[in-house]
This record gives C-alpha cells, sequence and structure tokens, in this order.
C-alpha cells in the first residue's frame, strides 16, 4: 500500500496551485526544503512522477499529477470535514442518540424530552424505539440503543447500570360513562366483579393485574392486548376497566370514546420507571444531556 500522510498531500497541492515551491512554501509558511523533501519521497515511494522540471520555467503538473491533485483536493476536503464532525461529536453538538422506550413512557416523559433537548442540541439526531420489554433488553445488551426510558420489569444489576426515574401511583381508567368516574378516588371494594381489561405482561416483574390479586381481587379478564392503546378502547366502549401509570392523551381513546383516570382509595403498590444503560458501553456526554432532559420532565 502507498503510504503518504495529509500534510504531504497539503504541501503537494498547494504547490501546484502556486506554481513552484517558493511560493507555496510563503503561503504555508514551511520552508522551501520541506516542501521538496516531501515531493522527492512522495514520488520516490509510490512511483508516481506528480511535476516535471523547467530549469527556466519552475514546475508544471503532469497529466498524472493533474489527476491526481483534483483526487488529493476532495481527500483533503473530506478530511477538513471529519475534523470537524469530530469536534461536533466530542463537544455533543451532534450525532445521535439510540432510545429504547415503552408506548406511554415515550409520550408522558421521552417525546417532551426531545422536544426540549432539540432546542439546545438542534444538530442531534434522536432515534426512539418503542417495543416490549424483552426486545428492549436484548436491544440493550446488543449495543443497538443506548439507553432504557421503561418500567422497571428486572435488571441484571451485573450487566447493567440503572437508575430510578419516577414512582407512578397506580390509576384506575374507566369510561367517563361509568358511575365509578364520577368519585374523585375510586375505592378498591367498589371494582370486585369488574371486568378487568388486561395488557399483556411486558416482562418478568409485577403486572398491574398482580397488583389487584395482591390486594385481594381476582377480576374476570375478558380481554387481552400487547397494545395499551387497543385496551384502553376496549374501556372507552364500556366493557371494564384497566389499570395505568399515564392517562391517554386528552382523556380521549383511539375510537374517540371519553375515558376518565382516577386514583385509587388505597396504594396497592407503585411501577417504577426507571433509566438503564449496558455497564460494557461507555457513555457520552451526548447522551447523559438528553437522559437529564428526561429527568427534567418528572422533576
Amino acid at each position: 500500500m502507498n503510504g503518504f500522510t495529509l500534510r504531504q498531500l497539503a504541501l503537494l497541492v498547494e504547490t501546484a496551485r502556486s506554481g513552484g515551491i517558493a511560493p507555496a512554501a510563503r503561503i504555508l509558511n514551511v520552508s522551501p526544503a520541506a516542501i521538496s523533501s516531501a515531493i522527492d519521497k512522495f514520488e520516490e515511494t509510490t512511483g508516481l512522477i506528480l511535476f516535471d522540471r523547467f530549469p527556466a520555467r519552475g514546475m508544471r503538473l503532469t497529466r498524472a499529477g493533474q489527476d491526481f491533485i483534483v483526487e488529493a483536493e476532495a481527500l483533503l476536503t473530506r478530511a477538513d470535514a471529519l475534523g470537524r464532525r469530530i469536534s461536533d461529536l466530542v463537544e455533543g453538538t451532534s450525532g445521535t442518540i439510540h432510545i429504547g422506550t415503552h408506548y406511554g413512557i415515550a409520550h408522558k416523559i421521552v417525546l417532551p424530552a426531545v422536544l426540549a433537548f432539540r432546542e439546545s442540541h438542534p444538530g442531534v439526531r434522536i432515534e426512539v424505539v418503542e417495543d416490549d420489554y424483552p426486545s428492549l433488553l436484548t436491544a440493550l445488551d446488543a449495543g443497538d440503543v443506548d439507553a432504557l426510558v421503561v418500567f422497571d420489569q428486572g435488571f441484571d444489576e451485573a450487566r447493567h447500570a440503572v437508575a430510578p426515574l419516577a414512582d407512578l401511583p397506580t390509576l384506575v381508567l374507566l369510561s367517563a360513562a361509568h358511575p365509578l368516574a364520577q368519585d374523585d378516588r375510586v375505592p378498591l371494594e367498589a371494582l370486585s366483579g369488574l371486568p378487568y381489561i388486561a395488557v399483556s405482561r411486558a416482562g418478568p416483574g409485577p403486572s398491574y393485574l398482580s397488583l389487584l390479586q395482591a390486594a385481594g381481587l381476582d377480576p374476570e379478564v375478558p380481554f387481552t392486548s400487547q397494545s395499551r392503546e387497543l385496551v384502553q378502547a376496549y374501556v372507552g366502549k364500556g366493557l371494564g376497566y384497566t389499570l395505568v401509570g399515564f392517562p391517554p392523551d386528552r382523556n380521549l381513546t383511539i375510537e374517540g370514546d371519553a375515558v376518565v383516570a382516577r386514583p385509587l382509595d388505597r396504594d396497592i403498590g407503585r411501577f417504577r420507571v426507571v433509566i438503564a444503560q449496558a455497564r460494557a458501553v461507555n457513555g457520552s456526554a451526548l447522551l447523559d444531556a438528553f437522559l437529564d432532559a428526561c429527568r427534567a420532565q418528572v422533576a
């Protein structure tokens, strides 16, 4: 492989532009001997003759030299752009962040954090992956996402660094037409006998249904779905209730039915939202800044 440095290319290109070693040396503030040595070493190493030398008229690019200089100028331009890109990455003014999250958290925490973060980091690209817990955990371990903002469904402390973000109280989601929707707080006993519309368990940790069961209720579960939107739509149709950490946007389902979220009259358990990162992967100041924006949404 022919070897040459960017500095050598810069000397050669300026010599070609200036038409000789002496004017190039003055522009670059180097000695003529340094440029002459760079040309001789390049031609000796590569076998490519760049210049014809005329004792009376100075130097002129060969045809091969003309083609080479065009490529060398393009390479120097790309190298300069790469240098600026490196500076931007180091300073945190550009780059890409990959965040894994769940649907509800994406809308209530991650999206507002993205909007706030973009005000101070307009050159940063943020990619948000919404998926179930097992898939997100796999993506984190594989390095496909930089961090997770998720419900804590259990992490391996040896592999993951986990920091609490928020503890969400349990809310009862009901059709706005349901009699219990008129209460400021829903008595736990009033839910006895009512159908429960369940979201499929997203991981190995507790579910809202398990919290109900631990509190002494064992409701009929006529419908289960992995889609929170679909579960909320069934609630909006008056087919049962569900438990949530976040109410739907504008208290409407995707079907346009009105729903309300009411707290229980007692604390049957809370779900913790956490930030998780792989210990084996180095973080960055850029990622830390975005995660701080997430923390600000729940402060």
